[in-house]
Parts: C-alpha cells; sequence; structure tokens
C-alpha cells in the first residue's frame, strides 16, 4: 500500500466546491489555507457542507470550524478580495502552499490564479461547472474566458453554485477533482477531465 504524503494545500475559493472536497482533502494535508472574500448567505446551505449557524459569516470562519470539526489539520483563514497577482504571491512566500486548488466562482480571480500559478510555479488544480459541462484541469492548460467573457461566465457559475437541483454535479466535480489531487500526490501526474452533463454524462481524459 502507498503511504501518501501530507501537503500544504491553499483553496482559493471557499465556497461550494470546496466545501465539497475538503472532508476527502483532509487525511491528505498538513495544513489548509482558506481564502476566499464572501459571506455566507441563507441559501448556501442548499449546496455547501457547513456547521449551522453561520449565515452572515465568513466563509473562511465557517470552513475553518467545518476542518476543526472533522480533524486536526491546522487551518490559515484570510478573508480577502482577490484583485491581484501581488497578493497571491506575497500570501505564498509567507505560507509556502505546495499546492493550490482553485474554485473561484469569480473569473477575474480565476484569470489571477492561474498567473500566480504559472509566476510561482504551484501546481494549481481548477475546478468548473457550467450548466452542461464540468472541467478539471491544471494550472497552464486551464483555458478561461476572455475579458469581454466574463460577466456571462461568471452569471453561469454563480448560479450553479446557489440552486438545490445542481448539488449533484458538485458531487461528480469533485469525484474527478479528489482522483486528479491523487494522481499528483501519488504519481505527480496532472490529469484533467472534461465531463459532459448534456445528455447522461460523458467522460473526456486529459494527461498533461
Amino acid at each position: 500500500m502507498i503511504k501518501l504524503k501530507q501537503v500544504r494545500i491553499m483553496f482559493l475559493g471557499s465556497g461550494f466546491l470546496a466545501s465539497n472536497l475538503l472532508p476527502f482533502i483532509l487525511p491528505h494535508a498538513s495544513q489548509i489555507i482558506l481564502i476566499d472574500r464572501e459571506r455566507v448567505e441563507t441559501a448556501n446551505y442548499d449546496n455547501y457542507i457547513l456547521p449551522k449557524g453561520y449565515e452572515g459569516r465568513r466563509k473562511v470562519t465557517a470552513l475553518t470550524a467545518l476542518i476543526q470539526i472533522l480533524s486536526n489539520v491546522s487551518v490559515t483563514p484570510i478573508h480577502m478580495n482577490v484583485k491581484s497577482v501581488e497578493q497571491l504571491i506575497d500570501l505564498h512566500r509567507q505560507l509556502q502552499p505546495d499546492i493550490a486548488i482553485c474554485t473561484f466562482d469569480n473569473a477575474t480571480a480565476r484569470i489571477i490564479a492561474q498567473r500566480y500559478a504559472l509566476e510561482t510555479n504551484t501546481p494549481t488544480l481548477f475546478i468548473g461547472v457550467a450548466e452542461d459541462y464540468i472541467y478539471i484541469d491544471w494550472d497552464e492548460y486551464v483555458v478561461l474566458p476572455s475579458p469581454s467573457e466574463i460577466e456571462d461566465e461568471v452569471r453561469g457559475i454563480r448560479e450553479i453554485c446557489s440552486r438545490l437541483e445542481f448539488r449533484g454535479l458538485g458531487a461528480i466535480a469533485n469525484g474527478f477533482a479528489y482522483y486528479s489531487f491523487r494522481a499528483w500526490l501519488e504519481r505527480e501526474k496532472k490529469v484533467a477531465f472534461i465531463i459532459s452533463t448534456k445528455d447522461g454524462v460523458s467522460v473526456s481524459v486529459l494527461r498533461r
């Protein structure tokens, strides 16, 4: 049996996808760093995994509480509006994450996260969910929307993350994301997926 190492993991985004993925990731973490700018809304409880009673409080605070319920892993919560790559590079120098997982539902922040990944050479797994497809991909390979497409992309992502009928998409996305994370952890292999959910589930595997 392979004994998996534990690593410092930085979550760029502490919402729907992050909250569902965290319980699977925790056994492999020596430290979790949470970054998000938003606060918990009542509607978030339809899709998020959160302790009760955190409405109006910071999402990073709520997820920190969840982690502390589930494990003894050290957590660094950072309530921050990511507006520049310099912010992430400064945090990287301070906290030295081994890997980042980007679940931002803000397309501009995803572009900044990709720049951070490339400038710091940090393996960064991107998880994206839309109504008809899911993508799980890595750092330089991720194709992100152009500035003119950003607003439409943001609306689509936010809609998925806040509607109960799309909860199953999050479960599918996080299952494949965990597989990609494990492949990196075990063999430093970057495995990507594009999953169509329009007519059933169709999966394409991309080996980076």
